[in-house]
């Protein structure tokens, strides 16, 4: 009886994996989608901006880490995704942004632009 039960639950799982490879569709299809975000402007004196794709739909946890390594901002965010960074000082900064359980890293800098135009 032992022996007919595993036969069955093996023709099954055959089976099933057999479907999936027709149809075109694996296990890996369904998480192919690589989570990204883009930081506008990448340089700054006064607000970022975070644009996601735009299957993104859920809340998004974002740090922000300076050249110490010092956690600057750490809050979530809904649907406004702009930050206001205009109390920190100059310099580069590092954005980690939290997904569900994906994370993505980006830098930004603080500050005018170095190119002076005469």
């Amino acid at each position: 009886m032992k022996s007919i039960l595993l036969f069955v639950f093996v023709l099954i799982g055959t089976s099933a994996t057999y479907s999936n490879a027709i149809n075109g569709s694996t296990l890996m299809d369904f998480n192919d989608e690589v989570f990204s975000f883009t930081i506008k402007p990448a340089i700054t004196s006064d607000y970022i901006t975070i644009e996601t794709n735009s299957k993104i739909k859920q809340s998004l946890v974002i740090k922000i880490i300076d050249n110490s390594g010092f956690i600057r901002v750490e809050k979530e965010l809904h649907l406004n995704r702009q930050i206001d960074v205009s109390e920190f000082k100059k310099g580069s900064y590092l954005i980690k942004i939290y997904s569900g359980n994906n994370m993505a890293v980006q830098r930004f800098y603080k500050g005018r632009d170095g190119v002076h135009v005469k």
